[in-house]
């Protein structure tokens, strides 16, 4: 959550998998807003298995065997939390499987 960049330096910034094992997400968004240009593109996958019965199982296996999910977001939730943090959503999709992973691609608002 502190990259070591100057502002504004990147086109696109990728953050996979990782949002929904932070404490803090918003900060990790806030950096990479900063080191985003206007009109950036961030890449954001990340695992949504709340959205279903089996997902919120398996979010507690892994709790149970020692990885912390402090936000076990619906695939709505999650799209909704990237707005909510200064990006607007250009693509998105839900990519089922073991675990739902929610595909966001999304513009910096200036």
């Amino acid at each position: 959550t502190a990259l070591p960049y100057a502002p504004e330096s990147f086109d696109a910034v990728v953050i996979s998998n990782a949002l929904h094992l932070m404490p803090d997400p918003e900060r990790a968004l806030d950096e990479i807003k900063r080191v985003l240009k206007d009109g950036g593109i961030l890449i954001a996958p990340t695992f949504t298995a709340a959205g279903n019965m089996g997902g919120r199982i398996k979010i507690r296996i892994m709790e149970l065997a020692g990885l912390r999910v402090f936000h076990p977001w619906t695939p709505e939730g999650y799209l909704a939390f990237l707005q909510a943090n200064g990006f607007e959503i250009q693509r998105s999709e839900i990519i089922k499987g073991t675990m739902a992973l929610t595909y966001a691609e999304a513009t910096k608002n200036n």
